[in-house]
């Protein structure tokens, strides 16, 4: 048997199994994004939509039966995925993405359009807008269709097979945008299109495979033919076989790429989120980095069941994508992993997730009332674990050109200036950390601190000083941003959006005034933090610089029952590991103040007192039952008490009377005995009432 053929059919059987694509692909990791983005940008030219949700956001549950419908409606002529934002913190840190649900639109490896919100008129206007525009890609040129058009347009062409077919391989398998591209590029020339056919790699495969035929009629990609490769797999040459066996790897992951299963559950499901309650919450926590999510931990170990209010894309630790060295006990994780595991801890002993950003804190009357965009809470303590927020330099420019090149998270923006020259600016642990991350990816690196020292921690500084791709510009302060407006080409050639991207920073030698020039295309500002206590300005105590004031050694504030953990309070250490401990300070604290006040579990004891209420009232139903059941056991019983009750007043009357003749009373003796006959005569007349 010749080795190529069976080696082409195995193939083309593993390729069958690949199945039909899912309705919503659920996208695990940034790696598996770029690939889907990439693959239908060459492969297929679908449009791909992506829906960044989150378990915990009531209008990504609302809106999510409309895109799946939505996604099997246009099965076929769109790609449908899902990223959680809770899961997969890479894709949606680099996409910057800030509220939920938020829809993105992709066509030729291009981001096309993006809108937040649960706008379902949005969503499907935009479907099906891209999908009409890419119905051009859906184009197929066979190998005799090319020749034929040769041998009208170009005789001489149509001998040259070999040409030919290397034409229809970068062209690429299975038509699509290359086919589409060669189409264009023919008819430019000469005036005239080859005849096509629907692209085969735009019809939804069957789980049983292809057709009995398709192997005779495909080859494998990347494959041999039978007269290029050896007769047999005992002849072919070491070349021949790592040519096949590539394409047997590339073919099994195809496999993989297109076997997602449909609505893949994601780890993030397994956390616990929030349900309004009739009574106030015991603990409420704003806030979900270290100290928010440490307080919590301890909280619901506590049993006190706290709820963690905080949207799932903020956090400093949530956003390094560094390995984190100076955390106890944590050695190669990265800032997300560190604050998924502390959720899935917290989750586990009790504590549950709101995942809302908080517009109003209300301190003024107890219990305390949190609001967000979509609940309201009641809650007998509050732990603020809000931190701080990078600063901006203020600085002509620095809004224009935000999203075009200036920004403050290098890692989530980094990755987009690969080998070009970017700049940070600042000298504390951020910046360090910064130019670090950057320095693995652009070719140059420029620091600008205003002062001739750095401030950070030694070792960072170290690193910083000693790597060769960073160079750093002493005493030197940020004038302004400088850029230009350059318009991105639309599909079809035609101007497309103007953005602003950044060209170069001017700075200024705080000694001598003197102004430079630095080139770069990105430039990251990392100089510091302001505390997030906008939502309780009015009601707690801060120093200058907007941190809340804590009592010494503990985190109680200035309001009875309203605690601070983390860099909210704390201006000088700001590390993961002192937020984590202020945390459980938080906790400890929260759960003295509810013993001190006598405050329980409401929902529980108004539950045990309901039972028991429901318990006595099935008792007495019980009992009248029956007695209705059964009367005559009832009339026996009330007869046999009423014989019992005579015959305990005679004995009485016979005592008495004997006692009364004893003493010669005899007139007294003959008044007890008529009242006994009274007494008999009425208890017998009870009695036939009774029967």
């Amino acid at each position: 048997m010749m080795f190529p053929r069976v080696l082409a059919l195995a193939i083309l059987a593993v390729v069958g199994l690949a199945g039909a694509r899912p309705t919503v692909r659920n996208i695990m990791n940034n790696a598996e994004f770029t690939k889907i983005i990439k693959h239908h940008k060459e492969k297929t030219g679908l449009p791909v939509i992506v829906d960044y949700y989150s378990d915990g956001c009531g209008p990504c549950r609302q809106i999510a039966p409309l895109y799946k419908q939505l996604a099997k409606k246009m099965k076929g002529k769109a790609v449908f995925t899902k990223v959680d934002v809770n899961w997969n913190r890479e894709t949606s840190g680099q996409q910057m993405i800030r509220s939920m649900p938020t829809f993105q639109f992709w066509l030729d490896g291009k981001k096309k359009h993006q809108f937040s919100g649960g706008d379902p008129n949005q969503l499907q206007q935009w479907a099906e807008m891209l999908a009409k525009e890419a119905e051009k890609y859906d184009v197929q040129v066979s190998k005799d269709a090319l020749v034929a058009y040769y041998e009208d347009v170009a005789p001489e062409k149509a001998k040259d097979t070999a040409k030919i077919d290397e034409i229809l391989e970068k062209a690429g398998e299975g038509g699509g945008p290359g086919h589409y591209k060669l189409c264009r590029k023919l008819e430019k020339k000469y005036s005239k299109r080859p005849d096509t056919t629907p692209a085969e790699n735009r019809k939804m495969k069957s789980k049983g495979g292809s057709s009995g035929d398709a192997g005779d009629k495909a080859a494998p990609k990347g494959g041999s033919t039978g007269k290029d490769a050896g007769t047999s797999l005992s002849t072919a040459t070491i070349d021949e076989l790592e040519k096949e066996l590539a394409a047997r790897r590339e073919a099994e992951a195809e496999k993989k790429f297109e076997e997602s299963e449909d609505d893949e559950e994601s780890p993030e499901s397994k956390l616990k989120f929030y349900e309004p309650s009739d009574f106030p919450e015991r603990v409420t926590i704003i806030g979900s980095g270290p100290a928010g999510l440490s307080a919590a931990i301890y909280a619901s170990r506590a049993g006190l069941r706290p709820v963690v209010v905080a949207p799932p894309m903020g956090g400093q630790l949530q956003g390094k994508g560094v390995m984190v060295e100076n955390y106890p006990a944590v050695t190669g994780v990265t800032g997300p992993a560190i604050v998924f595991d502390m959720m899935q801890q917290a989750s586990h002993f009790g504590a549950s997730f709101e995942q809302s950003l908080v517009t109003a804190v209300d301190l003024s009357s107890r219990p305390f009332t949190v609001t967000t965009n979509t609940t309201t809470i009641k809650t007998h303590t509050l732990i603020l674990a809000t931190g701080a927020d990078s600063k901006w330099l203020g600085v002509e420019g620095e809004e224009e050109y935000r999203g075009g090149g200036v920004s403050t998270c290098a890692t989530c923006d980094g990755f987009l200036y690969r080998d070009q020259d970017v700049v940070v600016i600042g000298g504390g642990d951020t910046a360090m950390e910064d130019a670090l991350v950057l320095a693995r990816t652009s070719s140059k690196v420029t620091v600008v601190h205003r002062r001739d020292a750095f401030r950070a921690s030694h070792i960072l500084s170290q690193r910083v000083l000693e790597n060769d791709k960073i160079t750093v510009m002493w005493n030197t302060t940020v004038d302004k941003f400088v850029g230009e407006n350059k318009s991105i080409e639309g599909q079809s050639g035609e101007d497309g959006e103007v953005i602003n991207l950044l060209t170069h920073v001017v700075v200024k030698n705080v000694h001598s005034g003197e102004e430079a020039n630095i080139p770069c295309s990105a430039a990251f500002v990392a100089i510091g933090h302001q505390p997030n206590t906008n939502i309780v300005r009015s009601g707690l105590e801060m120093d200058k610089d907007g941190y809340l004031v804590v009592q010494p050694h503990s985190t109680y504030t200035t309001v009875d029952g309203v605690f601070a953990a983390g860099d909210v309070a704390d201006k000088v250490y700001r590390q993961a590991v002192t937020s984590a401990g202020s945390g459980a300070m938080a906790a400890l604290d929260a759960e003295r103040w509810l013993s001190e006040h006598g405050i329980g579990d409401e929902a529980a004891e108004f539950e045990a007192e309901l039972l028991r209420e429901m318990l006595e009232e099935q008792a007495v139903e019980a009992a009248s039952r029956q007695e209705e059941a059964y009367p005559e056991v009832q009339q026996k019983k009330e007869t046999s008490a009423s014989r019992e009750k005579r015959d305990a007043h005679k004995k009485a009357k016979e005592e008495a009377r004997s006692a009364a003749a004893g003493a010669g009373d005899d007139e007294a003796a003959a008044e007890e005995d008529e009242e006994t006959v009274v007494v008999e005569e009425d208890e017998v007349a009870h009695d036939k009432a009774d029967l």
